[in-house]
């Protein structure tokens, strides 16, 4: 009995998931239609219980099956090929070129710790084949929203103004919404030494409300899209001493909520002031 355990609890630990779940089930079946002589039998049936065979059998189809559905519907995009050159410094990914857990809502279903890339400069979500291991790109049309990094990715369309199709960061949405379109573009250059270049961040900020979406990058900016409560960020943006030039997603967000949570009516008056 003791062996028995022991070589289960290996056997589950070096297992990859969707391997596991297949090997389990082979290696049960064969187990159960094992042919025996009958003092075998009952040597056999001290070591293996009747129960945990079939619980285990009935969990390994289950978990079978739900590995092959994640791989039908997730694992269904095209090749992905990073057309890398040598000369360029940094990437064209969010945050990281390397792969990280996240989750998203792909085809009418959640799927959870999905390792995956956000290409920014092409606009593509890029994770690893299950079974192959080449990075493949999921199709945009199926995805209506990713988290990845502590970030909340949206996909919108044509219905909001301004905004062209495509997946925005919601850093803020209650009252109204500061969303960034996450990008980047390729500064190259000839040089005596050869060609040269890097990524650089070419992101686009937004505040959407009343209907309207306006895009943001100044202080100026964000007060024309404030307007009506103009007289109180302004103050609030001196008190807070707000750098918009070093820290700008940070101190338009912090101009953004403090604008939501300002009381209508009270907003109005002082404005008239």
């Amino acid at each position: 009995m003791y062996t028995f355990l022991k070589f289960k609890r290996k056997f589950f630990k070096e297992m990859q998931p969707v391997k596991q779940q297949v090997l389990v089930l082979f290696f049960l079946i064969a187990i159960l239609s094992m042919r025996t002589p009958v003092s075998r039998a009952q040597n056999i049936a001290a070591v293996v219980d009747t129960a945990f065979v079939q619980n285990a059998v009935s969990n390994a189809v289950k978990g079978y099956k739900e590995a092959v559905g994640m791989q039908t519907h997730l694992y269904n995009g095209t090749e992905y090929v990073n057309h890398f050159k040598s000369y360029l410094v940094g990437h064209q990914f969010f945050e990281t070129s390397a792969f990280s857990p996240g989750s998203i809502y792909y085809d009418g279903t959640w799927y959870t710790d999905v390792h995956m890339l956000y290409d920014v400069m092409n606009n593509d979500i890029v994770t690893m084949h299950n079974s192959s291991g080449k990075k493949m790109k999921l199709i945009n049309a199926k995805i209506d929203t990713f988290r990845l990094l502590g970030h909340t990715f949206v996909r919108f369309g044509n219905e909001q103004a301004l905004l062209q199709p495509g997946f925005y960061d919601v850093l803020y949405s209650n009252g109204i919404k500061f969303l960034v379109r996450r990008s980047k573009n390729i500064q190259e250059r000839a040089t005596q030494g050869g060609m040269e270049g890097e990524f650089r961040v070419d992101d686009k900020l937004y505040i959407c409300k009343g209907g309207g979406c306006y895009p943001v990058s100044s202080k100026r900016s964000v007060y024309a899209a404030l307007k009506d409560r103009k007289k109180q960020i302004r103050k609030f943006a001196s008190q807070q001493h707000l750098r918009f030039r070093k820290q700008r997603e940070a101190s338009i967000l912090a101009l953004v909520k403090y604008y939501d949570g300002l009381p209508a009516e009270n907003a109005q008056r002082l404005n008239t002031n």
